[in-house]
């Protein structure tokens, strides 16, 4: 297989402890150093992560990729920061790029594995690598991303053993950010991470219009990159978390589907502020419950539906079989959770089903 040219993309923040272990990976990198370019988006000016990264690259010279860093001056986010270098690599016909964490790092034959999935499957819209724990390597962080029926995404795999993912080209609802390779030649057709978005729930929704536009999201259980993982419980998080997710849902899925659901989100909200009023982020929830009563909001959504109308090739029928019913995540775990929601959304999530021919 001739290899095509590929721009892998790191969006910085607080990044320069981990910079080094990345810089390791590119350097043992089994791909043509000729056709690789590393580019580094500085989201927070004066962190020192920027200065690591040419400290770095004049440390490794010749060993790695030829380094580029973009330095936009305001904190664009995961969504912009990443759109900044890929609109950039599709006006100059790069075919490929990759994104990779800032606290991710390549196992020698990562970005092979993965291009040889996207080089023999013209409808893979993304390929996502197997992210596996960095302090214990046989051990999964995601095997690919699941998306519940009413807007939430989890990763999958997390703890599962390394030597057990053998099922190569899986499909998957959505790829993970943090170590995920896409034509560029898709994103030009399904556009790019939606940037009102920001920081949360990108991926998921790119994945979701690569699905809805007739492409597959593809794992690729060869191409490991280790990720130092750590699960954030930052009550800002929560924010655009819950947010995203109901944006998501209200942009993504036909009018009449989300008359269907609406008894069910609505049983969710109630749900999930109860949760919130608990955990101790209710007020993170009721600002993110605001967004929607903003002209901004609707102008989000209405633009969304429109481009979702464009590329649309695939019924929410189909669209639903990719999805869950559960949510299934370690971090989440509750007894309650497991025992009663759970067996209740797997309920409706079949009348849905049934009921949803569109």
């Amino acid at each position: 297989m001739n290899e095509p040219q590929v721009a892998i993309i790191t969006v910085l923040w607080k990044s320069a402890e981990f910079l080094p272990t990345l810089f390791a990976g590119l350097a043992h990198l089994d791909y043509p150093r000729e056709l690789l370019e590393m580019h580094f988006v500085e989201n927070n000016r004066g962190d020192g992560s920027a200065d690591a990264v040419r400290r770095l690259a004049h440390e490794y010279g010749q060993r790695i990729p030829r380094v580029t860093i973009h330095e936009p001056g305001w904190n664009s986010g995961f969504a912009g920061g990443n759109n900044l270098v890929i609109r950039e690599c599709m006006a100059r016909g790069i075919p490929y790029v990759y994104l990779l964490n800032h606290d991710a790092a390549f196992e020698p034959m990562a970005l092979r594995e993965a291009m040889h999935i996207a080089e023999s499957d013209p409808m893979a819209g993304s390929v996502q690598s197997l992210l596996v724990l960095a302090d214990y390597p046989d051990e999964v962080n995601s095997r690919g991303g699941a998306i519940h029926y009413l807007g939430m995404g989890y990763c999958l795999g997390y703890h599962e053993r390394r030597e057990q993912m053998t099922d190569d080209r899986k499909q998957i609802a959505y790829a993970s950010g943090a170590a995920v390779l896409y034509p560029t030649r898709v994103l030009k057709e399904v556009g790019m991470f939606d940037e009102t978005l920001w920081l949360y729930h990108e991926d998921l929704d790119l994945g979701w219009r690569l699905l809805l536009a007739g492409y597959r999201n593809v794992l690729a259980s060869k191409s490991v990159v280790r990720h130092r993982y750590e699960f954030s419980r930052s009550i800002q998080k929560w924010y655009w978390m819950e947010r995203n997710r109901i944006a998501v849902v209200l942009k993504n899925y036909r009018l009449l589907t989300i008359v269907i659901l609406l008894p069910q989100l609505l049983i969710a909200e109630l749900a999930l502020f109860a949760y919130a009023l608990k955990g101790g982020y209710w007020k993170e929830k009721l600002k993110a419950s605001a967004w929607f009563f903003t002209p901004r909001a609707w102008s989000f959504i209405v633009r969304g539906r429109r481009e979702i109308a464009r590329i649309r090739k695939v019924p929410d029928q189909f669209i639903l079989n990719s999805f869950t019913p559960v949510v299934a995540y370690q971090e989440f775990e509750d007894p309650f959770i497991k025992a009663v929601v759970n067996p209740a959304w797997r309920m409706l999530f079949s009348l849905v089903k049934l009921i949803v021919v569109w």
